[in-house]
């Protein structure tokens, strides 16, 4: 199995099992040669990867499944807060390139890119308001302030899912093969 292959596997395997819409991935430069097999094998199940931060020779891809992230960011509440954080947009596409521009002009991430991950709005909202994190109720996949039993159960299932595709891809299964691709 290629670098590229197994580095998707690990950190956007919960992602492509449909679990999260999107997820983030550094990839070195030498590693990402075969990235476009990767992006028209996986555009075949609605999965995009937009690279969005360059930097010290690698490269950080944003891997989304473009129907999964556009419900989300056109939910009223999730686009009245994204238009307070300056993001106008009437597409897709129009929010992924206010967050590419985002992503490339800060050295940290902007803290909405947690709704653009999936990331319930209570939580990147509690996040913000707790000086960066602060006191919460509960930690794993992100900070949670509202609902942690629920984000609890969902952590689980995560980790599940990611031991198993993990697992597989120990055992020599390509991750083409994991998710129904070859």
């Amino acid at each position: 199995m290629s670098g590229t292959g197994y580095a998707l596997g690990v950190h956007c395997g919960i992602t492509f099992a449909g679990l999260k819409p999107a997820s983030l991935f550094w990839l070195d430069d030498e590693t990402g040669g075969d990235m476009a097999y990767y992006k028209n094998l996986f555009a075949k199940k609605d999965f995009r990867f937009l690279p969005v931060k360059h930097g010290e020779g690698r490269k950080l891809f944003y891997v989304f499944h473009r129907a999964r992230l556009e419900k989300i960011l056109f939910v009223p509440e999730n686009r009245a807060f994204l238009s307070e954080q300056g993001y106008e947009y009437s597409c897709l596409g129009g929010a992924l390139k206010k967050l590419k521009q985002r992503m490339q002009n800060s050295a940290e991430f902007p803290h909405e890119v947690g709704l653009f991950l999936g990331y319930p709005l209570c939580d990147v909202r509690g996040f913000m308001q707790n000086a960066r994190g602060g006191i919460c109720l509960g930690c794993g996949y992100w900070k949670v302030y509202e609902n942690a039993e629920e984000c609890e159960k969902l952590f689980t299932r995560y980790e599940r899912c990611s031991r198993c595709i993990r697992c597989k891809m120990h055992c020599g299964t390509p991750i083409e093969k994991i998710f129904g691709l070859g």
